[in-house]
């Protein structure tokens, strides 16, 4: 799930973003400090296919840092949100989106949101007062969200290594790690009649996988290290996207795949919020394991 901006709207001209959540450290950083590269005010951009941010809303803002803390949404979890603050204006961005403009790898990211003094009343005249390009602002992400986004993406992933332990090696094709109803889908199919013992065998192991408190890594490998390491097992990952460039590679419960989200640092970790699976359907040779918070 990309972040794409209505190509209606002007497209400055890109700069890279360093993403430092990208690094193991970077993962649970949650402030640093940037320098604005450029800032749009525009009416009410389209930022996906179904929502518009801040609708009826007359202006939203665009920010474009050097480096930011913030997960733009992308690879099936949706974005941070927090604040950029210019302290030597009194003016913050309350970030309600980061999404990214551009291809796979030739991209820059963008922190969409409501203009406001420090106080939290809303800038009405952006003519007057707005970022520059060149300030230095400090970036928060909120602290709640982005736990229970990266206890949800880690949660999917903890459904690929139970899908292992129980002899289930599947292609995975898509990973939805929104709050609303996640999921993990595979191309293959499940015959009707093992579908219960699966499912109940698959929360067995996630149960277990919780339980070992597997620690999560998080490295970057060139290429062909990527590819021996998250094919191993089996052809499950097609890196040719990734060109001759580095992957991420995330580690969770013991089952290697790349990834650009965020995660917590244990399989531990999902045991206050009672993280498992919840479901399993089948249909037209893919095979959707579904999960969630509070299961029994």
């Amino acid at each position: 799930v990309q972040l794409y901006i209505n190509m209606s709207i002007e497209e400055p001209s890109r700069s890279k973003t360093e993403l430092i959540h990208l690094t193991y450290e970077g993962n649970f950083q949650l402030e640093c400090t940037a320098t604005i590269l450029k800032c749009q005010t525009v009416e009410s951009p389209t930022i996906t296919k179904e929502e518009e941010i801040n609708e009826g809303k007359d202006h939203v803002v665009m920010v474009y840092l050097d480096r930011t803390t913030m997960h733009p949404q992308g690879g099936g979890q949706p974005s941070d949100i927090g604040v950029i603050v210019d302290e030597s204006q009194g003016i913050l961005l309350k970030v309600d989106k980061v999404g990214k403009i551009g291809g796979f790898s030739d991209f820059e990211v963008v922190h969409i949101g409501r203009l406001m003094n420090v106080s939290g009343n809303d800038i009405v005249d952006h003519d007057i007062v707005s970022f520059s390009p060149g300030s230095a602002v400090s970036v928060s992400v909120d602290a709640d969200r982005r736990r229970l986004l990266s206890e949800c993406h880690t949660a999917g992933h903890v459904v690929d290594s139970a899908m292992f332990r129980c002899g289930q090696v599947l292609p995975p094709s898509k990973g939805y790690h929104f709050l609303d109803g996640p999921y993990v889908e595979y191309r293959g199919v499940i015959p009707p009649n093992e579908r219960v013992e699966l499912l109940q065998k698959l929360k067995v192991a996630f149960k277990e996988l919780v339980d070992e408190n597997i620690e999560t890594s998080i490295e970057t490998l060139d290429a062909g290290e990527a590819e021996n390491v998250c094919n191993r097992l089996a052809q499950n990952f097609d890196l040719s996207c990734y060109g001759d460039g580095d992957v991420r590679v995330v580690n969770v419960g013991g089952w290697p795949c790349p990834c650009g989200g965020t995660h917590v640092a244990s399989t531990a970790d999902l045991k206050e919020r009672n993280w498992g699976i919840s479901g399993i359907k089948c249909k037209k040779g893919v095979v959707r394991i579904k999960y969630n918070q509070n299961t029994t």
